[in-house]
């Protein structure tokens, strides 16, 4: 098994960030713009892509503004099984955000491609918490879905 890890210091409350990963006004600033999201636990919150991609996240566990859990309960594909982690601190004045993507059957193709995609993502978290401005660029994000249908087609 190959887990992601990631921690991400932040200048914004932990209501912010928790709100930011939690809501599908907050899921749709800086991961996936089309999103059906609710913070309740047993919810199965939906994320579309433009190439075509959903992934379905049913929500496993919230403890506000400190911890937020997800089970990817997508039908037979590489993220089905696994599990994302929210898990918000306080660093001094700063939010410090730990989070996982754990349970992946090895670290694969895939598994990097997501590691650097999380990454990319997580700092678009953190500017939209810290600015309350929207990180998605469309065009960017078509890019990037398009850079590996062409990867995995060669």
């Amino acid at each position: 098994m190959a887990n992601i890890y990631h921690q991400v210091l932040i200048d914004a409350p932990a209501k912010k960030i928790y709100e930011a990963v939690t809501t599908q006004e907050g899921l749709s600033k800086w991961w996936i713009k089309d999103c059906m999201a609710e913070p309740k636990v047993g919810h199965v919150n939906i994320f579309r892509r433009s190439n075509g991609v959903t992934n379905k996240m049913r929500v496993k566990e919230l403890n506000r503004n400190e911890f937020v859990q997800w089970e990817c309960v997508n039908e037979a594909d590489g993220w089905s099984g696994t599990e994302l982690m929210f898990e918000i601190s306080s660093k001094g004045d700063l939010s410090c955000l730990d989070f996982k993507h754990c349970h992946y059957k090895d670290a694969n193709q895939l598994y990097a491609i997501c590691n650097y995609h999380w990454a990319r993502h997580l700092s678009m978290l953190k500017q939209y918490c810290e600015t309350g401005e929207n990180q998605i660029d469309e065009e960017k994000e078509q890019k990037e879905q398009e850079d590996i249908r062409r990867a995995h087609s060669s």
